[in-house]
């Protein structure tokens, strides 16, 4: 008997925590990359938002200096267009920071400067207007310059601030982010190992189970199969005569005198020979052919798809094989034989009643001198007295086996 079960099991197991292990690295994979997507996505749009806007103070500075070296109107016309510009930024800057992950507080006192920055923008966009209309005179580029340095010098501060509070939450989100990707890792790591924990914990309850049952059907001695074992295998080897109407044999076979060897020579010298002689069954059969051990010197060999004449012939090669069998031990000297009976099924449905009629002839190859195997197709007919008749014979052999059955 092979345990393979536990074998298909372990490797259905491993195929099963192979595949959950590479889901897993998978999803963290995927999480770790979504992750970092979204840390860029969160501060992207911000960042160019505050990139671009940080290009309007340098814009008016120099606008501003151009302005002090020749006051030219093309210089107030710049300045008009970045007043135009330079509320729209400060709303865009705005919105992305409702929009953003950042804490109000962090960002509160530069919205403050770039709300008066917004408010003193009326002041010199009226001082630019009147420049345009009436002429740039020193007055009115003093005026000008002082409030254009105010805007410029409001909007470089607050936009500094921001570039660099933006900068510092996008490394804090991706550290955070980074840990908890690390943190997921983790908990399937862990995931794994409990599956692979409850796993191994099925694989050995399941040898386990399996250990149990193979000992409940296996001799401890000669680790053939049991007459449960046996009973089982029969069973099975019915149902398919009858589905396929193929031939089913059954031979029982019992060591001869076998007494005298555990009286002469001990039990364990006895048990060596039992192991012995099993292995000298399971070399003659083939490997369809079912052999166990029935109880003491008792064995049986179930052959499916043979008929009686198969069976016979591999009773002579037994015979033969058992003769010419060295003895361990002490018992090197002495020479086995073995009585067997064999029979073919004809009309029996159940292995108890196979047997009933392997078990008969049995007693008829002790009865005629051991050493032999006998075989027959079916049981002797019944007496004219019926079944009592065929009773009484039957009580009547298990009288014989007494004396001839050692």
């Amino acid at each position: 008997m092979r345990a393979t079960s536990s074998r298909g099991l372990g490797l259905r197991l491993v195929a099963a925590f192979s595949l959950i292990a590479l889901l897993c690295a998978l999803a963290v994979a995927y999480y770790v990359s979504q992750a970092r997507q979204q840390v860029g996505a969160d501060y992207t749009a911000l960042v160019t938002d505050v990139v671009r806007a940080q290009q309007d103070p340098a814009a008016l500075r120099m606008t501003l200096d151009s302005l002090i070296d020749s006051q030219d109107r093309i210089h107030l016309e710049q300045i008009h267009a970045l007043l135009w510009r330079i509320p729209r930024r400060i709303e865009g800057v705005r919105l992305q920071l409702r929009r953003s992950e950042l804490v109000p507080e962090s960002y509160g006192e530069l919205l403050e400067e770039l709300d008066h920055v917004e408010s003193r923008l009326p002041a010199l966009e009226a001082s630019v207007d009147v420049a345009a209309e009436q002429g740039l005179d020193d007055q009115g580029s003093e005026a000008i310059l002082a409030l254009g340095m105010e805007v410029e010098e409001g909007l470089a501060w607050a936009y500094s601030e921001l570039n660099e509070l933006v900068h510092r939450a996008s490394a804090d989100q991706r550290q955070l982010m980074e840990r908890l990707a690390l943190a997921v890792a983790v908990l399937l790591l862990l995931l794994l190992l409990a599956i692979a924990a409850v796993m191994r914990m099925l694989f050995h309850l399941h040898r386990q189970r399996e250990t149990m049952r193979l000992q409940s059907r296996t001799d401890e001695l000669t680790a053939l199969g049991n007459r449960r074992w046996l009973s089982e295998a029969a069973g099975e080897a019915f149902e398919r005569r009858c589905r396929h109407g193929v031939p089913l044999s059954l031979m029982l076979l019992d060591l001869d005198h076998f007494k005298r060897i555990n009286d002469a020579y001990g039990h364990p010298v006895g048990d060596a020979v039992l192991v012995a002689f099993s292995q000298t069954l399971e070399r003659q059969v083939r490997r369809v052919d079912r052999v166990a051990r029935m109880g003491g010197e008792e064995f049986a060999i179930l052959m499916p798809d043979s008929e009686l004449a198969d069976a016979e012939a591999l009773a002579e090669r037994i015979l033969r094989a058992t003769r010419a069998m060295p003895l361990p031990g002490p018992a090197a000297e002495h020479r086995l034989t073995v009585s067997i009976g064999v029979v073919e099924a004809e009309e029996e449905r159940s292995f108890d009643r196979l047997y009933s009629r392997a078990d008969q002839l049995l007693y008829r190859a002790k009865a005629d001198g051991r050493d032999r195997a006998v075989a027959g197709h079916a049981a002797p007919r019944p007496a004219a007295g019926g079944v009592a008749a065929y009773h009484d014979a039957g009580v009547a052999q298990e009288a014989l086996s007494a004396n001839t059955r050692r």
